[in-house]
């Protein structure tokens, strides 16, 4: 049997957005924590549409961004700090498991949803079947130092002259002023660094795709919430948090695993580069680890969606389809 929801949860005492849509109940059960923070990505429902086949995928939109946002906003967002999304993540997956009477979940993280992730996944191990990192963040001023340098040297192999002096003028992270450290990110991330053509093939798919005006009743849309600016509100988001955010250690939470781990990258991604991710994984102890790369994907590995899933199917989805019995 199919499902389809879109409904506000009280989430720690305060009404946060959540998506459920999956072809078929019996499939293993993937929340997948968005990027940003500030960018939700429930809206991106069509983009996703192949994995409801093979998972019943959970969407939820994190304080700080899209309809939780909306739904709150003339009272606040509360505190905007890492514990306190990792406390309102793990209490989402609760409410999931309970929900959907599944004992476990495959948690996926992409880029700042990975720091939630390794951090839910190592705090509560017994909720969670598999954790995939897809843009895993390893270290904020490792990753700010090295992401800086590789956009640098390829903003001079291009003779991006305007990018170079941007680069030049703000320096290495760490960064006092958000508006500094907004150029480093504009030019570690498409369209301040140019994509590759894979990753431009991949987005202008997934444009088309969402492109295209919601079917009416669509679900995954929230009604009557008013008119919503992803650009202006992520900034604030970010402005909140980047100073916690380029701070934060994946070591630091600890390197031992109860559960098995997948991690996917882009060879062409300079916010999170393959390097840092590659040499963290390698210290790590799990059940089971696996390394993948996507060649010509940047930082938005999602906008693979495809072969995302071809790895999520080969990978996980065999370890844990099990793990979807229902509660006892």
């Amino acid at each position: 049997m199919a499902i389809d929801e879109g409904l506000f949860v009280d989430i720690n005492g305060m009404e946060q957005w959540i998506t459920i849509r999956g072809r078929d109940r019996r499939n293993p059960v993937l929340l997948l924590l968005h990027g940003g923070p500030g960018f939700p990505m429930s809206f991106m429902a069509p983009a996703f549409a192949s994995w409801e086949r093979d998972f019943t995928l959970v969407q939820w939109d994190q304080p700080g961004g899209g309809p939780t946002y909306l739904k709150n906003a003339p009272h606040g967002q509360g505190p905007l700090n890492v514990e306190r999304f990792v406390a309102d993540g793990i209490a989402v997956t609760e409410w999931v498991r309970n929900h959907l009477h599944t004992q476990k979940v495959v948690l996926l993280g992409t880029s700042w949803g990975t720091m939630l992730g390794v951090m839910m996944v190592r705090r509560r191990p017994e909720l969670f079947a598999y954790y995939v990192g897809t843009s895993q963040a390893v270290s904020g001023p490792e990753g700010g130092r090295l992401g800086y340098q590789l956009a640098l040297e390829a903003a001079r192999a291009r003779n991006d002259a305007t990018a170079v002096a941007a680069l030049e003028r703000v320096g290495p992270p760490p960064y006092a002023r958000f508006e500094d450290f907004l150029v480093r990110q504009q030019y570690t991330n498409p369209p301040g660094q140019p994509p590759t053509p894979e990753e431009a093939a991949a987005t202008a798919a997934i444009g088309a795709l969402l492109s295209a005006p919601p079917p009416p009743g669509a679900h995954y849309i929230p009604q009557g919430l008013g008119p919503y600016d992803l650009w202006s509100v992520l900034l604030e988001t970010q402005r909140a948090i980047f100073t916690e955010t380029w701070a934060w250690e994946a070591r630091d939470q600890g390197l031992e695993f109860a559960v098995p781990i997948l991690i996917i990258q882009g060879d062409h991604d300079l916010n999170s580069p393959v390097s840092l991710a590659r040499a963290w994984f390698d210290e790590l102890s799990a059940p089971t680890k696996t390394f993948e790369v996507i060649p010509g994907a940047g930082h938005n590995v999602l906008a693979f969606s495809d072969q995302v899933l071809t790895l999520l199917n080969r990978q996980v989805r065999p370890a844990v389809v099990h793990s979807a019995a229902p509660n006892p």
